[in-house]
């Protein structure tokens, strides 16, 4: 008797371009495990599609107008959440396209060759595949509104060590790093702070400028070279992997295979439990996989503290999950309180740092 047959992935194909609808239904069917089972344009057809034909995933075509596909995740995430991948142009317009997306709601994100149909997209065929083979294994919840965000409680705090990039005369840094955010504003003048996001080489230059905008401090796309610093804001660049040395200098490599979570949040915050220790702070918030998991864990081993987002108000709860599941989370916070939470351990940091300095 022969083995049952695994069901395939059933996938709603959108966006306001019928030629990218058509050529997108084309790529899909050409695998075994993906089966189209609708297409629409309007985001009142997608709404209609998804409750006609139950897809597993939808994937929505960015074209000229991003409005369009934005609003679309939007209504799709309000009414019945499904996990969503978006294609967007590899443009500086289609990367802050595909982050408005990604803080709509959609889990995942291609770099398409352009705004219109290329024959480039063929290439594209395999990671479109294993992105959708990734986002049906994840069930997105509707965001609620959440309680405001209370400080960790029992966060420890055993003897400050020197973080290895110098502050001036008033001491040394804590070192944030936040993995997989999609956007907010970053005010923390206190800290040095590290964003690494799953996101393509394209993007990150977007998304950092996005960032500098709703903020008042410094934001910078990470280079080789760089030092983290105090009052800055560093983005991994996409597709790369960071890791920082004894002095806060940035290390950046390509990763290797194209199905591994690039940039990775787990070398990024274990290079810096190394070197920040127990003036490291880890923030994990909504996402797929375990990525994080691992360096949050390296973070409170040195002595650090360990922040995550709660189930609650993430989209996805994955990564999040994977943290706690690894007992090294300090605090579940809503999304609504991580600014304030942050804040607030940044500033027990200090304070303890000070009164360690005056009893030396």
């Amino acid at each position: 008797m022969s083995a049952p047959t695994a069901a395939r992935v059933r996938v709603l194909v959108a966006g306001d371009s019928r030629a990218m609808r058509d050529a997108l239904r084309r790529t899909l069917t050409a695998d075994s495990r993906l089966e189209v089972v609708g297409m629409a344009a309007a985001a009142d057809e997608v709404v209609r599609a998804v409750t006609r034909s139950l897809p597993d995933v939808i994937v929505i075509d960015v074209g000229m107008d991003a409005r369009y596909a934005i609003g679309t995740v939007g209504r799709v995430m309000a009414v019945h959440p499904i996990p969503v991948v978006v294609m967007s142009a590899n443009t500086p317009e289609g990367g802050e396209a595909a982050i408005r997306a990604m803080e709509a709601g959609a889990v995942e994100v291609v770099a398409k060759p352009s705004w219109s149909v290329d024959p480039g997209l063929a290439a594209l065929s395999s990671e479109i595949v294993r992105k959708i083979l990734a986002a049906s294994r994840v069930r997105p919840a509707r965001i609620v509104a959440a309680r405001p965000g209370e400080r960790p409680a029992g966060a420890r705090h055993p003897g400050l060590t020197a973080f290895a990039t110098p502050a001036g005369s008033d001491g040394w840094t804590p070192c944030v790093v936040i993995a997989a955010s999609t956007g907010g504003k970053i005010e923390m003048e206190p800290a040095a702070v590290l964003v690494v996001q799953h996101m393509p080489a394209p993007y990150t230059q977007a998304f950092a400028r996005m960032l500098g905008e709703r903020s008042s401090i410094t934001v910078r796309e990470a280079a080789a070279g760089d030092r983290l610093a105090r009052g800055v804001v560093s983005v991994c660049p996409g597709s790369q992997h960071l890791t920082v040395g004894p002095r806060g200098e940035v290390t950046l490599r390509p990763a290797q295979l194209p199905s591994e979570d690039a940039p990775s949040a787990d070398l990024a915050m274990t290079s810096v439990a190394e070197h920040a220790g127990p003036l490291a702070i880890g923030v994990v918030l909504t996402g797929m996989g375990r990525d994080a998991a691992l360096g949050a864990a390296a973070i409170r081993k040195s002595g650090g503290i360990v922040i995550a987002q709660d189930e609650a108000s993430s989209v996805v709860y994955g990564m999040p999950r994977a943290a706690a599941d690894m007992g090294c989370v300090d605090a579940m916070v809503p999304l609504s309180g991580l600014s304030e939470t942050m804040l607030a351990c940044v500033g027990d940091l200090l304070s303890h740092q000070l009164k360690v300095g005056h009893a030396s």
